[in-house]
């Protein structure tokens, strides 16, 4: 019966069930009659490889979320530097403070016309009694542009009239030689003299601000008791003048 069957099959259809299908995509058709008319068969092997190449273009196009992870990297590692730099920026400004400070005063005192920019002297007196001892300050300030480069400080005691101990000029001159010995074998920018009568003892103490070491004279305190060094480099001679006289001194200026 089987074999009745394979006769009645048309020869054709028979060649087409043992034919292995091929996919295959049909354009479609146009009211064309020219020879473009004709369909065009296009192969699947070659519409993968258009699909491939679309593919590999938007790979290469960037997203938006890619734009802005490459952006938000860049900024991250930015923030770094920009921190690097305002210390930096930070630090030097802090160092460079007095310096930044003095030039803006300067401008000021030029700008109103003051006469803190000349250079030249000053000289402050204070005066005062114990019941033993009349004690003189004599303080002389050297400065440029009003910036303290030396001072000397000459401090004079004296028995009063109605004194009759003389020990308290002693312990003085002892304090004063005992510095002196320390400043003589260091070489700090501070040199000390000192002198002793029956009724008068005189300390002079001068100080070149621009060679002093304050390191030395920290580390070694107790040696520089009643002799420390007040003041500092460059420091207003206008500021030193009116803490003066606040403090009951008279100031008096010679400018060149």
């Amino acid at each position: 019966m089987d074999n009745k069957n394979d006769k009645n099959i048309d020869p054709k259809n028979k060649a087409d069930t043992n034919k292995v299908d091929t996919p295959q995509v049909i354009t479609p058709t146009t009211n064309n009659t020219n020879e473009n008319s004709t369909p065009k068969v296009v192969e699947a092997k070659e519409t993968k490889e258009v699909d491939k190449k679309v593919a590999e273009n938007n790979e290469q196009i960037p997203t938006a979320a890619k734009i802005e992870e490459n952006t938000t990297g860049k900024q991250k590692k930015g923030h770094p530097i920009f921190l690097v730099l305002l210390l930096v920026f930070l630090f030097a400004f802090v160092y460079f403070l007095p310096d930044i400070t003095a030039y803006i005063t300067d401008y000021m005192n030029e700008k109103n016309g003051t006469n803190e920019l000349k250079s030249g002297t000053m000289t402050c007196t204070f005066s005062n009694s114990t019941d033993n001892i009349d004690y003189t300050y004599d303080l002389t300030f050297r400065y440029e542009k009003n910036r303290l480069k030396s001072s000397r400080m000459v401090t004079t005691n004296r028995l009063s009239d109605s004194a009759t101990d003389s020990s308290i000029l002693t312990e003085r001159e002892n304090s004063c030689e005992f510095l002196k010995t320390v400043l003589d074998e260091n070489d700090i920018g501070m040199t000390a003299d000192c002198s002793v009568s029956a009724a008068v003892q005189i300390t002079t103490q001068n100080i070149d601000y621009e060679q002093l070491n304050m390191d030395f004279i920290t580390n070694n305190i107790t040696e520089f008791e009643g002799f420390y060094p007040e003041y500092e480099l460059n420091q207003s001679v206008t500021t030193i003048e009116q803490e003066l006289e606040n403090s009951g001194y008279t100031c008096e200026r010679t400018e060149q």
